[in-house]
């Protein structure tokens, strides 16, 4: 080897040290403010985002009257786990759920109850109809189209089923879309476009700063939009806030 190429290795050995030992870029660390409209129903959605936490909480009472006593649940999230807390100040308790807990994949019937020593099985049962249009996978579908929001570069994504189209606006510039969960979902039964759209963002690193669900002819069902970006590194205070509260005590998952 000549004196040029022992050089010319040593420099990319370098290099490749330097790169190989330097920090990853940070995620996003900040405040978001977020609104979601449903039928009559309208929320402040605030997520306060730390380095390895995220706490996301209702700031404002619901406008549907019916609704406005309604206990209003905190999610704390550990972004390098997954798992969730959700605090529930109304009667000061919280529980952990293990990553995927809140929406796992539900079952089309309930397990049947295991059966006394000595009784003899149930008639079998007739087959169950196919359930294709249920059970269809759904994908969100990359248009092509971008746009600005809030200073962030954002693609348009939608999810067209049974009539129904849900449009978004995503952007892979802050972290994977984490939406606000109020209770520990059930299993039973089939889940709807409402309920898997977030995994599907979160599959690809993906935040919304705009999903609007509608009928083809009809009037929006839901919306989810994002009103204000602050990044920022947070106070010692918010970071408390990360943990559930003293005196709080912890309860059991639900066995669903």
């Amino acid at each position: 080897m000549t004196y040029t190429q022992k050089i010319k290795l040593i420099l990319a050995l370098t290099a490749c040290t330097i790169a190989c030992s330097a920090p990853a870029a940070p995620g996003f660390e900040g405040i978001i403010n977020a609104v979601t409209k449903q039928g009559n129903e309208t929320n402040a959605l605030l997520y306060t985002v730390g380095a390895n936490s995220m706490r996301l909480e209702l700031t404002a009472a619901s406008s549907d009257e019916s609704r406005a006593t309604f206990p209003k649940p905190v999610d704390i999230v550990d972004r390098q786990t997954g798992v969730l807390t959700l605090l529930f100040p109304h009667n000061r308790s919280f529980v952990r759920l293990k990553p995927g807990a809140e929406n796992a994949p539900r079952s089309a019937m309930p397990p049947m109850p295991p059966m006394a020593p000595g009784m003899s099985p149930p008639p079998a049962m007739p087959p169950m109809p196919p359930m294709t249009r249920l059970a269809e996978k759904r994908e969100l579908k990359v248009t092509g189209e971008t746009t600005n929001l809030l200073g962030l570069a954002c693609a348009r994504y939608e999810i067209k089923e049974r009539g129904q189209t849900l449009e978004i606006w995503a952007t892979d510039k802050l972290f994977p879309y984490q939406p606000y969960v109020s209770r520990q979902a059930s299993r039973v039964g089939p889940r709807g476009i409402e309920e898997q759209w977030p995994e599907l963002l979160k599959a690809r690193n993906l935040f919304p700063l705009l999903a609007i669900l509608k009928f083809e002819k009809g009037p929006e069902r839901f919306r989810f939009e994002v009103k204000s970006i602050k990044p920022g590194k947070l106070t010692e205070a918010d970071t408390k806030a990360f943990q559930p509260p003293p005196g709080y005590r912890e309860i059991e998952p639900l066995p669903f």
